[in-house]
């Protein structure tokens, strides 16, 4: 291998790493924005009735609260609805000074993407032009061995983490947070009581799993450029 092939294939091992992060932070949006997945998991978990909310009230102070993190709704303190018979804001000030951490992981998670996004069009260019205008097989080889190694973590993590996903779940907090904010009171405080324990393990599940299946499809995509250049390669021996 010619050290010129060393630097493509460590190219297209950074732009595989870029790749696998838009994966994982779209996959993290695509759950937390779904609306679909709050009311399958309201419905199964009977958050509504729990909370002593309507379900339309439940689904609105939804939409607002995911908007916030977006940056498309203002304020926490603006959002009210009937619990309990009671109009009053939903959240108290625990409750939305945490949801301003986590508004800012979110951030921080959308700038990490972009970056991501842009990193990958820059590297591509110089793969493109140091690779004599064919990229994508060093991109294709790289990734697949990124991607495998990945998957066979992900699929470590998921058993380890469905083993005792309370102890993984507090050690994230521990990890992304640098108060105790997050320990919310189930029975007081109605950010935990619409989206506790159950729900973030669905969630987890369904980020998983939208994550491998990402990975999963950009690999067959990999195999198959590496597949076609291979047929290339032997008609040509063939024609010679």
């Amino acid at each position: 291998m010619t050290s010129r092939n060393m630097v493509n294939y460590v190219i297209g091992f950074f732009v595989s790493l870029l790749v696998i992060l838009t994966i994982l932070v779209i996959a993290i949006e695509l759950v937390t924005f779904d609306q679909n997945f709050y009311l399958q998991q309201y419905k199964r978990l009977n958050t509504a009735q729990k909370i002593g909310m309507s379900d339309e009230d439940l689904m609105r102070v939804t939409k607002q609260l995911t908007d916030y993190i977006r940056g498309r709704w203002k304020s926490l303190e603006s959002i009210t609805a009937e619990i309990k018979g009671i109009d009053r804001q939903v959240f108290n000030e625990r409750e939305i000074t945490h949801m301003l951490d986590v508004k800012g992981l979110f951030q921080l998670a959308a700038r990490l993407r972009n970056f991501a996004l842009i990193g990958i069009v820059v590297l591509i260019s110089v793969l493109y032009f140091n690779s004599n205008k064919k990229p994508w097989s060093f991109f294709a080889v790289s990734y697949l061995i990124a991607a495998g190694l990945l998957l066979l973590v992900l699929i470590t993590s998921i058993v380890i983490i469905r083993s005792n996903f309370t102890y993984y779940w507090d050690q994230f907090h521990y990890l992304f947070f640098d108060n105790d904010l997050w320990m919310l009171n189930p029975e007081t405080d109605i950010m935990i009581q619409m989206v506790p324990e159950p729900f973030f393990y669905q969630a987890v599940l369904r980020v998983f799993s939208y994550f491998g299946t990402g990975l999963v499809i950009i690999g067959l995509v990999s195999f198959c450029i590496l597949k076609r250049q291979k047929n290339m390669r032997q008609k040509l021996i063939r024609r010679s």
